[in-house]
């Protein structure tokens, strides 16, 4: 009995993916969850970089025990430097779900029959109809589900927004989404628009951006970059815009976040980096503070300049420093943490700057879709306008009271990030739930 006991023991610690649990005098053994996380929509806008080390930290910090493969439907190599930098036990996988067999094939085969869980990341891919009317996106984007459906696999997505569903594709995202296992949306009312049109997901809830969760710094790139550029710490505003223009290599008619310009979108252009002129040359000549004018895409890197920077008074424009290179997030994240503050059309750049607990203000265009109602949604309502509808003197005076009261500003940011903190406490139950069953 004593060597049948031994040999069964050794045979258990062999197993490398299974943990022995004591209950109530017995062993059970529990699987090694296996997640399956599809992100990194584009390595040109750090916010489509930011989504993935943020919801990978979160995984990482709530469930360390997991395995978890991030997969890559398109090449990113500069966002799997970051990930390879910062998170080494992470495996990436890449290839496309269906090959023109209309196979699944290849390690990712082997990670989707492997996983307990598939997550898509945050994003607003799941539209119809919101940047164009081709069914390949969307189905691209709706076959991983399927696979789960069929093989009995939950699934979810994480800190998404939702703003269209054309018909007919309402029932099909309605049938097909109403059968994951959890959607949480980074703003409140792509949960009231879900459950307007039905969708019968269990856990319908909000749950903010992945981006959230970023902690990662290429300190040295971004102290280097700062001395290079003469900014100091605590000494300078991080202004962020977004303009109606095309990607730098662009050839075709555009989309509705980079279109080729209409002669409506040139002077919608004009009237918003007026207001933005405003707060800068504001900020400098009551502050004498310093302003960094920084890309969250690629393409501002042009256009920062020859629509904003370019435009200035010369007095003011001495002390604004215009970024023209692109950069990776966590040399972003290194820059922003010296910020004193931050302004932005785009709303990453500023999720990063609450993540590292700097004030910030979003005034954003509505065309961007609901995600921009998550600012509001964490607390600092008062942080948040409409950049074509809001008077310049409300958003430059926001930004002012934040210098007037930086302590006071601080606080409500801890408290913004206190909010986010208890969410994805939250979502992070749910997935324990889903990936830690006995066998």
């Amino acid at each position: 009995m004593e060597n049948n006991s031994r040999r069964d023991f050794l045979k258990l610690s062999a197993l490398p993916l299974l943990t022995p649990v004591f209950k109530q005098g017995n062993i059970h053994l529990k699987k090694k969850p296996v997640i399956v996380l599809r992100s990194s929509w584009n390595d040109n806008n750090i916010g489509d970089i930011g989504h993935t080390p943020g919801t990978l930290r979160i995984l990482e910090t709530h469930l360390p025990e997991a395995e978890i493969m991030l997969w890559h439907a398109q090449p990113r190599p500069v966002t799997e430097a970051l990930i390879s930098r910062n998170f080494p036990k992470i495996k990436i996988v890449r290839g496309s779900f269906y090959d023109e067999n209309g196979e699944l094939t290849g390690e990712l085969k082997d990670a989707f029959e492997r996983a307990d869980l598939y997550i898509h990341n945050s994003g607003m891919s799941m539209n119809y109809g919101l940047f164009n009317f081709e069914w390949g996106g969307p189905m691209s984007n709706l076959a991983p589900f399927y696979y789960c459906i069929e093989n009995n696999k939950p699934f979810g997505l994480y800190g998404h927004s939702f703003d269209k569903f054309v018909q007919p594709s309402m029932s099909l995202f309605r049938d097909v989404l109403s059968r994951a296992s959890f959607i949480y949306c980074r703003d409140g009312d792509s949960v009231k628009f879900l459950k307007e049109n039905r969708f019968k997901t269990p856990v319908l809830e909000f749950g903010p951006d992945g981006c959230f969760g970023i902690d990662v710094r290429d300190e040295s790139r971004g102290l280097a970059y700062l001395k290079e550029a003469g900014l100091e710490e605590g000494k300078f505003l991080v202004v962020v815009i977004r303009t109606n223009t095309p990607h730098l290599n662009s050839t075709g008619k555009g989309d509705l976040m980079n279109p080729a310009p209409s002669p409506e979108q040139q002077e919608q252009d004009k009237s918003r980096m007026n207001k933005v002129k405003d707060l800068i040359s504001t900020w400098v000549r009551q502050t004498g503070k310093k302003v960094l004018i920084a890309p969250e895409a690629l393409k501002e890197t042009r256009y920062g300049k020859t629509m904003l920077y370019d435009t200035l008074d010369e007095d003011v424009k001495a002390r604004v420093v215009c970024r023209e290179t692109f950069w990776n997030a966590d040399e972003a994240m290194s820059v922003y943490a010296r910020a004193h503050c931050m302004f932005g059309m785009e709303p990453h750049s500023l999720i990063m700057g609450v993540a590292l607990g700097v004030p910030v203000v979003h005034a954003r265009p509505l065309k961007h879709g609901r995600k921009g109602w998550m600012f509001r949604d964490i607390g600092v309502p008062e942080w948040l306008f409409e950049i074509d509808q809001s008077e310049s003197a409300a958003i430059t005076g926001a930004i002012m009271k934040i210098h007037e009261d930086y302590p006071g500003a601080k606080n409500k940011v801890k408290k913004a990030l206190d909010v986010v903190k208890d969410r994805q406490k939250e979502t992070m139950v749910t997935v324990k739930k889903l990936v830690k069953y006995e066998i």
